[in-house]
């Protein structure tokens, strides 16, 4: 059966294309500099290398500009990028990193010129646009499209425990009575493998940034849209339901604490489900290919389907601050290709960012592709792109990890809704 994902552009692929490549914005393209590039490097990432190989026509373009890239281990880049921006000597000409924050608190990452305005408004996916832009312009080209987490779920344990692996669990309460059935404990009751694996433990915003599809699930949200306030959302009975359930799953003997990450413990075979992006059936192809999954659509919840929201959304930015932005610009020209997106999609395992590359079979072959479906078809979530989103993210993440720690629900999550509020505050 052929699937296709209708999309509602204004722009053909080659009016586009001649666009990106027609814009002509250096004011002078012949003078002798360097352009610095930071890039948050994962080990197996290979986003450097691929640039390095396919912008030549840049490079020709602009004959006495080196182009030096700089890949920082991801781990250090949040202290690495605090020092660089505020010595600004030290600073990049060109970054990937968290747009809402680099544009919205620090003021660093600048507006993209009107021909790209144009160009990425018209012919990008849509559904995660308002992740890339500050007060409704865009300041980033998005690396890839993350549309939220999708459940992988392990096909052979599905088997092992008479669960049928073509009918994955389609609700909140089935998860809970298929990760029940698949869960198993040694002779003391400590769980041995997970029914369904949580993200319980490291960077605070990867706990809630994985806890948002439970929240979302049953009505709650982190903070107000409009950015004013946390009471009454984040202390509300709808999060405290979302997270409550994620902790049932630890007291009940469904999910550990000690047995390690998700993404770990799925490709060993010592978790049966899990919630992750789409990104992650690339790695799983590369690093467990002895793991036979599915990856289906995320169940739904007492209040619908959660739809996609995100707390990491990778961007491409221009450093306002610096003395090249022009030539800067120019290299965002370079990649804001369809044809590179394509290719660096299939070479990391990402979605596309272009909305055409969603019909190509590279996205429609692909394990998760009714999961993609689904996601576009039931379009975004809600948006969290307050300034300063990524200290809220560290605060309320902190509250899930005393929560299923064993916490109060409700009492960890009221006990974070004055600092998320200061948050807020000094942002507006």
């Amino acid at each position: 059966m052929k699937h296709s994902i209708k999309r509602t552009l204004a722009l053909a692929i080659v009016a586009a294309v001649s666009l990106s490549s027609c814009s002509a914005a250096s004011t002078d393209p012949d003078r002798e500099t360097t352009l610095t590039i930071w890039n948050p490097q994962d080990n197996w990432r290979q986003t450097t290398d691929f640039y390095k190989d396919k912008i030549a026509e840049f490079e020709e373009q602009h004959p006495n500009v080196t182009i030096k890239y700089v890949d920082i281990p991801y781990g250090q880049y949040e202290a690495r990028y605090t020092a660089g921006f505020a010595s600004k000597s030290d600073a990049p000409d060109i970054f990937m990193g968290q747009v809402s924050y680099y544009g919205g608190a620090l003021g660093v990452a600048g507006q993209a010129p009107d021909d790209l305005q144009k160009l990425w408004e018209e012919n990008l996916t849509p559904l995660t646009a308002g992740n890339f832009k500050i007060d409704g312009e865009w300041s980033g080209y998005p690396v890839s499209s993350d549309l939220g987490m999708e459940l992988f779920y392990n096909i052979d344990q599905f088997v092992e425990v008479g669960l049928d692996p073509e009918s994955p669990p389609e609700t909140f309460e089935e998860l809970r009575e298929y990760a029940d059935l698949l869960a198993t404990q040694d002779s003391a009751g400590a769980v041995t493998r997970n029914g369904m694996a949580l993200r319980y433990s490291g960077n605070p915003t990867g706990i809630v940034d994985k806890a948002l599809p439970y929240i979302h699930a049953f009505g709650g949200r982190l903070y107000a849209e409009d950015n004013s306030t946390a009471d009454g959302y984040l202390n509300s009975d709808e999060t405290i339901a979302g997270v409550q359930y994620m902790q049932d799953m630890v007291t009940g003997g469904v999910s550990s604490l000690q047995l390690g990450t998700p993404d770990d413990t799925f490709a060993q075979g010592l978790s049966s489900m899990t919630f992750r992006e789409g990104w992650y059936e690339g790695w799983l192809k590369q690093n467990a290919p002895e793991v036979n999954f599915g990856v289906v659509p995320y169940p739904t919840g007492d209040a619908g389907y959660p739809k996609v929201s995100l707390l990491f959304n990778w961007g491409w930015m221009v450093n306002d601050n610096s003395a090249n932005k022009d030539l800067a610009w120019d290299w965002m020209r370079a990649i804001s290709d369809p044809k590179l997106d394509l290719e660096l999609a299939k070479l990391e395992g990402y979605m596309p960012v272009w909305a055409q590359n969603f019909d190509d079979p590279y996205v429609v072959d692909r394990t998760d592709y009714i999961a993609v479906q689904k996601q576009l078809d039931e379009g975004a979530g809600p948006v969290y792109n307050a300034p300063y989103t990524n200290q809220i993210a560290t605060a309320v993440g902190a509250a899930i990890e005393r929560a299923l720690q064993g916490a109060d629900v409700r009492e960890s999550l009221e006990g974070a809704v004055t600092e998320v509020n200061e948050l807020l505050e000094r942002g507006n």
